[in-house]
């Protein structure tokens, strides 16, 4: 049988690509993102992921932090380097 399932950081992706692409408007919503950015994080700790991708999900969650702080310049420069490193 073949595993159908997408590979580890799969819900950490989309969610880096979503807030990336939320960001890049003129007043990004930092706060919004920064819920967003922990949904993603909860839904790879329920796939079992994390332990696959932990820098990443470190990398993500201090993003996030970032983001409520106002650093959105440094949260993007995060985000894009934990995207770099999900991709195949």
């Amino acid at each position: 049988m073949p595993n159908i399932r997408p590979r580890a950081g799969h819900d950490l992706l989309t969610g880096i690509d979503s807030v990336l692409s939320r960001l890049d408007t003129p007043e990004p919503d930092g706060d919004g993102a920064a819920e967003f950015l922990l949904i993603a994080l909860v839904r790879c700790a329920a796939c079992g992921d994390i332990p696959q991708v932990r820098a990443q999900a470190d990398a993500v969650r201090f993003a996030a932090a970032l983001l409520r702080d106002g650093m959105t310049e440094r949260a993007v420069l995060m985000l894009k380097q934990a995207r770099m490193d999900l991709l195949p």
